[in-house]
């Protein structure tokens, strides 16, 4: 007969057993240097909330486009007053197994008209510089000031 206490695994055999299951190496971890797209983009939009009492707020959601291969991140302004009105402001897509290069398509204003226009960022300071052109462009400056004109903003 077995000694009962033969057959029980001691915890450190558990854990050691454990661990040689386990095939995945070590030294995981997100990727350091570049700041992803859409951590910058969810700043802008907690920034963009301050800057207008939170008349105006903003909102990043994120889906995926052909068959998954690209994140779409699409960054919304909303107006609460306006019954949380969205306006789509842009949308950036990369690959959705590496951070850049992203492209970022906004609507923007050229010598009096609206037009798509699309912007390449191959790191995340290119991303940054190419977002503050967006939030400079007339049609954007031109869309919040409405919104916050049409949310009672003083």
């Amino acid at each position: 007969m077995t000694n009962k206490s033969s057959r029980k695994m001691s915890l450190a055999e558990r854990v050691k057993k454990k661990r040689t299951d386990d095939l995945w190496p070590e030294d995981i971890a997100a990727g350091e240097g570049e700041v992803p797209p859409i951590t910058i983009l969810k700043q802008q939009a907690s920034l963009l909330g301050r800057r207008t009492r939170n008349l105006i707020e903003a909102e990043v959601e994120t889906g995926t486009s052909d068959y998954q291969r690209f994140l779409r991140h699409t960054l919304f302004l909303v107006a609460p007053a306006l019954n949380f009105y969205r306006h789509a402001l842009l949308e950036v897509e990369h690959d959705a197994t590496k951070l850049y290069p992203a492209t970022i398509k906004a609507s923007r204003s050229r010598n009096g008209s609206s037009k798509q226009q699309t912007l390449r960022a191959k790191n995340s300071n290119e991303f940054k510089k190419a977002l503050k052109e967006v939030f400079a462009d007339d049609e954007t400056k031109k869309t919040i000031g409405s919104l916050l004109a049409q949310s009672g903003a003083n």
